[in-house]
């Protein structure tokens, strides 16, 4: 098996966890734009720490490239955390998937990058198994349904500006850091300015950033990794959707723990997302196969 598929597949088990935990901080603050600036800023305070490593050669060389993905993280993490208000993790985890075609599409133009047939076939049925993944009925309000469509399309614009980042140069150390870092530069002085009071956290709630934080940076880690190996966008995120498969585990897990905000899912629910999880693995399979 290809190093950028374990990688991707890490990544994503790791992103299924924090994007649960991103659910939970609902617990804590009822305010979607506190949550979606403080979860920045909380990575970014995090990822600070690599700059020693990471170096600031990236700033020089492409600023406007940086400015470009921290302006579509900040406005997708809006967006999903929105989407998390109205709907279901398990919902909106899976549904992430649209960034399939978001990435293949801007791809395809900006970067040149087209695959054989059966990827496309396996990358269909990978989206196709996401509506198994949601009971089979895209159960979950208009609304999430619309917010999670407008953060998988910032969210694919996000990873392709990513590659093509990597592609002229960039380490996947590098790029990964100020990802993370720019978005919350970007939103200090305006929440400073325009938000006063939301920074006020208290000691659960910061702990549950932290948490937060601390597993999004690990997943993107190996995900930066994935890119670098790989060096396209669509093949790894096609893979990338088996956090959809990963998201039910964790949801079961944490409510087994007994972990307040985390939806509780019937047997029923369970029975035929396992169906799903299986055209899911099927079609990533197809996908890694035919790439080879």
């Amino acid at each position: 098996m290809p190093s950028y598929v374990l990688l991707t597949l890490a990544a994503a088990w790791l992103h299924a966890i924090s994007f649960t935990l991103a659910k939970r901080l609902w617990v804590y603050s009822r305010d979607p734009f506190q949550i979606s600036i403080l979860s920045q800023v909380a990575c970014g305070l995090l990822a600070a720490l690599a700059l020693p490593w990471a170096g600031y050669d990236a700033v020089l060389q492409m600023p406007g490239t940086l400015a470009a993905i921290g302006v579509c993280v900040v406005a997708g993490q809006v967006f999903f955390i929105l989407a998390l208000r109205h709907g279901d993790a398990s919902f909106v985890v899976p549904m992430l998937g649209l960034k399939l075609f978001a990435v293949a599409g801007i791809s395809a133009v900006l970067l040149g990058e087209t695959y054989e047939p059966l990827v496309y076939v396996g990358a269909a049925g990978a989206f196709a198994s996401l509506f198994l993944l949601s009971d089979g009925k895209l159960k979950g309000s208009l609304r999430s349904a619309l917010f999670v469509t407008a953060a998988a399309l910032l969210y694919g614009v996000t990873d392709v500006l990513l590659v093509g980042a990597i592609r002229a140069g960039v380490s996947p150390l590098e790029i990964g850091v100020y990802s993370l870092l720019v978005p919350a530069f970007l939103t200090l002085p305006v929440t400073l300015t325009l938000l006063p009071g939301r920074w006020r956290v208290s000691l659960p709630f910061g702990r549950a950033l932290g948490s937060y934080a601390a597993i999004q940076i690990a997943g993107m880690v190996f995900l930066m990794m994935a890119f670098g190996l790989a060096g396209k966008a669509t093949i790894v995120n096609i893979v990338q959707t088996s956090r959809g498969l990963w998201v039910l585990a964790v949801v079961y897990g944490m409510g087994r723990l007994g972990m307040a905000g985390v939806e509780r899912l019937t047997g029923a629910q369970y029975r035929k997302r396992a169906v799903g999880a299986l055209l899911l693995m099927a079609s990533l399979s197809l996908a890694v196969l035919a790439h080879q």
